[in-house]
């Protein structure tokens, strides 16, 4: 069977059908994908620094200095910065702020492209002819009474006729069709990131003792 009837006995409305059940399929499939990776990556510890703190100190210049200074420079003052790292904090993939990607099927096509070509021709060839031969005989003969002479005469007539007809008959189909559907990156649903809540406690060491301050993350 033909390319293009083949592709004619797929009916559109069919083709749109699977199309459509397939991305629906698919986005089921991912959307599974990225709840499982929200659940794992709300299980996963890691440890992180949260804080680096920066000290700032004053010292003398010939402290900070690596050559030797003149005489009374090394008295100047100047200022030291130095860091330290905070202790390593246990906390979940989420609360580092790795989040799950969610996608979406945000546009599809079906472009449904035939092209027919018909081509007829038709050739005859007429040819007819005659021959036409004249045949004369005569013959004389004496005898002892005196002469005579007898004669003939034939006739032939020949005719013929030639007749060809040729026809030709081309006819050629092409189809293609094109699905094509675009998948895009979206943010994940506000229900599936946790919110983060900081209890501050640190007030309930102050004298006197105050209220614990509590933080809804957004």
């Amino acid at each position: 069977m033909a390319i293009g009837q083949e592709l004619l006995n797929v009916p559109l409305p069919e083709m749109i059908f699977k199309m459509a059940n397939a991305i629906a399929q698919g986005q089921r499939r991912l959307d599974k994908t990225s709840l499982d990776t929200a659940l794992a990556l709300s299980k996963a510890k890691v440890s992180v620094i949260p804080d680096i703190f920066e000290i700032v100190e004053t010292q003398k210049l010939s402290d900070a200095a690596e050559e030797n200074l003149p005489d009374g420079a090394g008295d100047t003052p100047t200022i030291k910065v130095s860091s330290i790292a905070g202790k390593p904090v246990k906390m979940t993939l989420l609360q580092a702020g790795i989040l799950p990607t969610f996608y979406q099927f945000t546009e599809s096509l079906i472009e449904v492209k035939i092209s027919i070509s018909h081509h007829s021709s038709r050739t005859s060839e007429f040819e007819a002819g005659a021959d036409f031969e004249v045949k004369t005989e005569a013959e004389a003969h004496g005898g002892l009474f005196g002469f005579g002479a007898s004669g003939s005469v034939s006739t032939t007539f020949a005719s013929h006729v030639n007749y060809k007809s040729a026809s030709t008959y081309d006819y050629t189909a092409e189809g293609s069709s094109l699905l094509r559907t675009t998948l895009k990156p979206v943010p994940p649903p506000a229900r599936i990131v946790p919110r983060i809540v900081t209890v501050d406690a640190t007030a309930l060491t102050n004298t006197p003792p105050g209220p614990v301050k509590v933080t809804f993350g957004a």
